[in-house]
C-alpha cells in the first residue's frame, strides 16, 4: 500500500481561555500522546512600539516529533489570545505519513487519528468552543470558518 504525506492543521477556540493555564493544559495533553516524542514548550514574548506605546505580545510554542509506523514527521502548536485576524487560541500543524490506497483515504485516516489523539483529550480537559481539522489547501479559509 502506498504511503502519503498527510499534513493537517487544527484550529481551536477555547472558552475561558487563559494564556498560561490553557497552554499548560495543551502541553500536558501533548506530552501524554504516546505517538509524540521530544515535546517541548517555549514562551515567546515580543515587545513593539505602536504610536508611542509599548505593546507586548506573548504566546507559547510547542514542538516535537511524531513516531508512527508509516514514518513520523513533526508537529508544531501555537497557543495565543484570539484576535480578529486569527480567531483561534490553538493552532496545531501535524505533518505525518499515512498508509492508504489513495490520498483522500489517507487524509481521512489522518483526520480520524487527529480527532482521537488530539481533539478528544483536549475536549476532556478544556471547554472547546470551536474546532476545525483542515488539509493545507483549506488553511486560507480559517478566518471565514471562525468568522
Amino acid at each position: 500500500m502506498p504511503i502519503f504525506r498527510t499534513d493537517l492543521y487544527i484550529t481551536i477556540r477555547v472558552s475561558d481561555y487563559n494564556l498560561d493555564e490553557s497552554s499548560e493544559v495543551l502541553f500536558q495533553v501533548l506530552k501524554n500522546v504516546s505517538d509524540l516524542r521530544n515535546v517541548n514548550m517555549t514562551k515567546v514574548r515580543k515587545d513593539r512600539e505602536e504610536q508611542g506605546k509599548i505593546r507586548i505580545e506573548e504566546w507559547y510554542e510547542i514542538t516535537g516529533s511524531i513516531n508512527v509506523p508509516e514514518g513520523g514527521k513533526s508537529f508544531w502548536a501555537l497557543s495565543k489570545e484570539s484576535s480578529e485576524r486569527e480567531p483561534y487560541n490553538f493552532f496545531i500543524r501535524i505533518d505525518r505519513n499515512t498508509d492508504a490506497n489513495n490520498y483522500e483515504i489517507a487524509q481521512s485516516e489522518a483526520s480520524d487519528w487527529v480527532q482521537e489523539v488530539f481533539i478528544q483529550p483536549l475536549e476532556a480537559k478544556l471547554g472547546l468552543e470551536e474546532k476545525h481539522i483542515s488539509p493545507p489547501d483549506q488553511l486560507s479559509k480559517i478566518s471565514e470558518i471562525f468568522g
